[in-house]
């Protein structure tokens, strides 16, 4: 995907090395951000709403990178990627209005990320 969402030096130097390792670590710490949130309950809707909103800055840049000429990836894992990033939003649009929960955002982003962690660099 490389996306490119601001994550501090450590990760960017990171992404210059292992980029797939690097989105595999934004993807886990976006996922965890989002179990914290959720596990606040009601009182802890702020929380949930800034990191669903964090996590959907992350997936607008990856379909942006996607969506792009210079990406990579075989056009049938893009277009794959591409739709999730779409189901991404809607479900985020669900957390923001109280109609929806984060469970489907965090288990993508942790599938993704054990995926990427598993191929090799």
């Amino acid at each position: 995907m490389n996306a490119q969402v601001p994550v501090g030096y450590a990760a960017t130097a990171l992404a210059d090395s292992d980029p797939r390792r690097a989105e595999a670590l934004i993807l886990s710490r976006l996922a965890a951000g989002m179990i914290q949130a959720s596990e606040r309950g009601k009182g802890g809707f702020a929380l949930l709403a800034a990191a669903v909103h964090e996590n959907r800055r992350f997936w607008r840049a990856a379909a942006q990178d996607l969506a792009g000429n210079g990406n990579g990836l075989p056009q049938a894992l893009r277009a794959q990627l591409l739709s999730l990033a779409q189901f991404v939003e809607r479900e985020t649009g669900r957390v923001l209005d109280g109609s929806g929960d984060a469970d489907a955002l965090i288990e993508i982003n942790r599938s993704i990320a054990r995926g990427l962690f598993e191929q090799p660099g």
